[in-house]
């Protein structure tokens, strides 16, 4: 199957970020470890997301609508009596005309969130407790879908600019992933003194 051209390139150029975060992200398989992975995607989407909201698409994207989970992870976040880390910085893009880059990572996410659904509904989450933000990604594929269609059309397009904005979003996510693994260890092992 032949992808677009402007998807395929920051497909290419974000790799080995898209894997680092990956490796982070892993498999839950206990209770603690979603809630690992919960802090970690709420330190992560909810700055972006509000970045977000304030910034200006790009005309050519005016009728297009970025798929957000704030309110439900604030939801999960509470159902669960967890927390995102309080020491990840705040979101701040690169320079350049690559907002869509971090479009790319954002909707992108719903792929794997089909994934992690199931796993989340293993240990007994659902969309109506502590999980509410996978399956609402899951079941909204035609965010990405739209996205992947809007950004051939872009008409001011830095595939340069894109790709440092999708690799400075793995990076962030990948920190905040990182800092909420550190305050896990670290309570595991106040929990183990």
């Amino acid at each position: 199957m032949d992808f677009p051209l402007r998807r395929t390139a920051l497909k290419e150029a974000t790799a080995d970020a898209h894997a680092a975060l990956d490796s982070l992200v892993g498999s839950f398989r206990t209770l603690d470890d979603y809630k690992c992975y919960l802090a970690g995607i709420a330190a992560f989407r909810m700055p972006v997301e509000a970045w977000l909201s304030e910034a200006e698409l790009p005309l050519d994207l005016k009728d297009y609508e970025p798929h957000r989970v704030h309110a439900e992870l604030e939801a999960d976040l509470s159902d669960l009596n967890t927390r995102p880390p309080t020491d990840q910085p705040a979101f701040t893009p690169p320079e350049g005309d690559g907002i869509v880059g971090l479009l790319y990572v954002l909707e992108g996410s719903a792929l794997g969130a089909r994934l992690l659904a199931k796993r989340a509904e293993a240990l007994g989450l659902s969309a109506d407790f502590g999980a509410r933000h996978l399956f609402s990604q899951a079941r909204n594929f035609s965010s990405w879908r739209a996205l992947t269609e809007h950004m051939e059309n872009v008409r001011v397009y830095d595939n340069r600019a894109a790709a440092r904005w999708a690799n400075t979003a793995f990076d962030y996510a990948r920190s905040a992933f990182e800092s909420a693994l550190n305050a896990e260890r670290s309570i595991r092992g106040s929990h183990q003194l």
